[in-house]
C-alpha cells in the first residue's frame, strides 16, 4: 500500500487517476499530465532524477513516487509532492516554477479537504461501531483486567467474510451483509474482519442526521480504500412512506461500480425477516408495486449467513480458547442450546434493564431472585409472584401503582433483548405436559447467578416468606424452610415445615427439629421430634427419646413411650426395653 517493500510491475502510471471528484483528482490529474508530458519514465528514472537534484534533499523515495502517481494517494508530505512536481517539470521542459506553486496549492487543498470516515488506525472502539457490549466484571464474577471484548471464536461464516475483504484488498469494490438473529455476532464478525485491512484505509460510519439521508448527502465524496459500515442494513434501505431507502439502494449500486472509487468494502448486518422483506418480488400479475428493486438487485450474492447457535465444533473451539478468557467458559455452561453469543451479549442487557425497571417490575424481579435464591424450583407461580412482589413496593410506589400494575410488569420483564429470554417469562407448556391450574415463570439464569451473588435473603421482606408459605410449589416448602433457616430465620422456617407437613411432607416436622436442635433450642426441638413421631415420623422418636435421656429426663421420655406404646407404635416398645431394663430375681 506505498509503504515499503519491492516495486510491483509495471515500473510506470499503469492508468489515468481513478478518484472522484473533488480537491485530490484535481492534485492527480495535473501530476498525471505532467507525467504524459515528461513521457511516461519509470519510478525508477523518477527518483534517480530526484536524487541528483541537490536542493530536493531528502529527495522522495521511488516508493513515495509510486504511491502519489500510481495509486492516487496524497503523499504525506507537502514537500516530495513539491519535488516530483520538479522532476516533472524539468522532463516536460515546463516552467518549474510555476508548476511547483500549483502543485503545492492543490496539495494544500487536497489536504484540507478531508475524506470521509476516519482514519482506520483511531478506529479504536468497536462499541461505537454497534458491537454490543459483552459480560464484564459488573456482573460481581470476573475480573477488572479482561478486554472489553471476550476472545473471538472464528466460525464458518468468518471464513467468508474474510474472502469479501480479500477481494477489497485486491482492487474490487464489495459488499457482505451479514444474515441472523438478533446478538448472534455479526456486528462483532465485521469488526473482527476489518482489523485485517491495511491502517491506510479509512471507515465511514453513516449515522446523521439519519441513517438514509447521510448515505445520499456524503456517499459522493467516498474515497478508494473506505469501509462503508451499515449496521443494522435494513434502516437505510426500508425507509416507509418515502423513497429515500431505494434512493440509498440505486445510489450504493452505482458506487459499487464506480473504478473511480475502487475499492471500497460495504459491511452491513440485518436480520433474516428485514433480508426476506428487502428480497421479496412482487407478485406475478401486472401492476404490483415493487418497493425495494434497488434494494433486492443490490444485496444479491452479498448475503452470508450468521448461525444462531454455535455447532459442536464451535464449541470444541469455543473450550480450546476457554484459558484466555473466563466469560467464554461461563457462557459455555450456561447458554441455551449453544447461544453463546446471545448470552455474552444478553446479560449485560438484563442487568440494565433490571437496574432500569419501573418499580413494580423490579419488585417481581427482586422477588423472583429471592425466590429462586431460597430454593423454590425454576417454575415461579403467578400468584407468588403476585403476592411476593408487593412486599418490595414502598408505600408511595405501591399506592401510585395502577389497576393493571401486575399485567404491565410482566409484560416489561417478558420483553426480549438481544437475542435471549427478558428478564421473567412466562413458560409455555409443551404438548402433552402436565397442565398447570395458573402460568408459572422463569426467571432468567444469568439474573437468577446475580441475586444469589448480590442479595441477602435475611434482608428479604417478612411478607416474601409469607408469599412462599401460601403459595410456593408445595414439593420445595422442605427446601425453602432449609433455606429460611440457615440464615437464622427461625420463624419462616418452622412455619414453611409446618406447611410442608401439611403439604405430606413427613420428614419436615423431623427437619424441624434438626434445625432448632442445632440453634440449641433443645425443648422446642424434643416438642418438634415428638410431633413428627406422633404423625408417623418412626425416626423422629428415637431422636426425641435420645435428647430427653441427653438432658436428664428419664422419667418423662419413659412417660411418653409408654404413652406412644398404648397407642400402638411399633418402635416405642424396644425404647422402654433399653430405658427400663429387667431387673434379675
Amino acid at each position: 500500500m506505498g509503504n515499503g517493500g519491492s516495486e510491483p510491475q509495471p515500473s510506470r502510471v499503469r492508468q489515468a487517476p481513478q478518484v472522484g471528484p473533488g480537491p485530490l483528482r484535481d492534485f492527480q490529474c495535473a501530476l498525471y499530465e505532467a507525467y504524459l508530458a515528461a513521457g511516461s519514465p519509470t519510478f525508477k528514472e523518477l527518483a534517480a532524477d530526484a536524487a541528483r537534484i541537490s536542493d530536493l534533499a531528502p529527495a522522495p523515495s521511488r516508493t513515495i513516487i509510486r504511491a502519489c502517481l500510481d495509486e492516487a494517494q496524497l503523499p504525506d508530505q507537502q514537500a516530495d509532492a513539491a519535488a516530483i512536481a520538479v522532476v516533472l517539470a524539468r522532463r516536460a521542459a515546463w516552467h518549474a516554477d510555476d508548476f511547483v506553486l500549483l502543485i503545492r496549492s492543490l496539495w494544500l487543498k487536497a489536504r484540507l479537504t478531508a475524506p470521509l470516515g476516519q482514519p482506520l488506525q483511531s478506529v479504536t472502539d468497536p462499541f461505537a461501531l454497534e458491537v454490543h457490549r459483552a459480560i464484564d466484571h459488573s456482573a460481581g464474577r470476573f475480573p477488572h483486567d479482561l478486554p472489553p471484548l471476550p476472545a473471538y471464536i472464528e466460525r464458518a461464516h468468518d471464513e467468508e467474510l474474510r474472502q469479501r475483504v480479500v477481494q477489497a484488498l485486491k482492487g474490487t469494490s464489495t459488499m457482505a451483509v451479514l444474515i441472523g438473529p438478533s446478538s448472534t455476532g455479526k456486528t462483532r464478525a465485521c469488526w473482527e474482519a476489518i482489523q485485517e485491512l491495511p491502517e491506510t484505509w479509512r471507515l465511514w460510519h453513516p449515522i446523521a442526521p439519519g441513517r438514509a439521508e447521510a448515505v445520499l448527502t456524503g456517499i459522493g465524496g467516498i474515497g478508494p480504500h473506505t469501509v462503508i459500515w451499515l449496521n443494522d442494513t435494513h434502516h437505510y434501505l426500508t425507509t416507509p412512506g418515502t423513497g429515500l431507502g431505494e434512493r440509498v439502494a440505486a445510489a450504493l449500486r452505482a458506487l459499487l461500480r464506480e473504478p473511480a472509487q475502487a475499492p471500497v468494502l460495504v459491511l452491513g448486518t440485518i436480520w433474516p425477516e428485514r433480508w426476506a422483506q428487502l428480497l421479496q418480488e412482487p407478485g406475478p400479475h401486472g401492476g404490483v408495486e415493487d418497493p425495494h428493486a434497488q434494494a433486492r438487485y443490490l444485496l444479491a450474492g452479498a448475503g452470508i449467513t450468521v448461525p444462531a447457535a454455535f455447532s459442536p465444533d464451535d464449541l470444541a473451539r469455543l473450550h480450546g480458547h476457554a484459558g484466555r478468557d473466563p466469560r467464554l467458559l461461563h457462557a459455555a455452561r450456561h447458554a441455551d442450546d449453544g447461544r453463546i453469543t446471545q448470552y455474552l451479549a444478553g446479560a449485560p442487557a438484563l442487568l440494565e434493564r433490571y437496574r432500569t425497571a419501573p418499580p413494580a417490575a423490579r419488585a417481581l424481579i427482586e422477588a423472583a431472585m429471592d425466590a429462586r435464591a431460597a430454593g423454590h424450583t425454576i417454575a415461579l407461580p403467578h400468584a407468588l409472584l403476585e403476592a411476593a412482589a408487593e412486599n418490595y413496593l414502598t408505600d408511595a410506589e405501591w399506592d401510585t401503582l395502577g389497576e393493571d400494575w401486575l399485567e404491565q410488569a410482566l409484560a416489561y420483564c417478558a420483553a426480549p433483548l438481544r437475542g435471549t429470554r427478558g428478564p421473567l417469562t412466562r413458560i409455555r407448556p409443551r404438548r402433552g405436559a402436565p397442565a398447570h391450574p395458573q402460568p408459572h415463570y422463569r426467571l432468567a439464569d444469568f439474573l437468577e447467578e446475580h441475586g444469589r451473588t448480590t442479595r441477602q435473603l435475611d434482608h428479604t421482606p417478612t411478607g416474601f416468606w409469607d408469599a412462599l408459605i401460601e403459595h410456593a410449589h408445595r414439593p420445595d416448602l422442605t427446601d425453602l424452610a432449609q433455606s429460611a433457616g440457615a440464615r437464622g430465620l427461625l420463624s419462616p422456617a418452622l412455619r414453611l415445615f409446618t406447611a410442608a407437613h401439611e403439604a405430606s411432607q413427613p420428614e419436615a416436622l423431623r427437619a424441624a427439629g434438626a434445625l432448632l436442635h442445632s440453634t440449641g433450642h433443645i425443648d422446642d426441638a424434643i416438642t418438634w421430634y415428638q410431633h413428627a413421631s406422633e404423625n408417623g415420623d418412626s425416626a423422629s422418636l428415637g431422636l426425641a427419646v435420645t435428647l430427653l435421656y441427653d438432658t436428664g429426663r428419664t422419667d418423662q421420655a419413659i412417660t411418653w413411650l409408654t404413652q406412644r406404646a398404648r397407642q400402638g407404635d411399633p418402635a416405642a416398645p424396644s425404647w422402654l426395653t433399653q430405658l427400663q431394663p429387667t431387673t434379675p430375681t
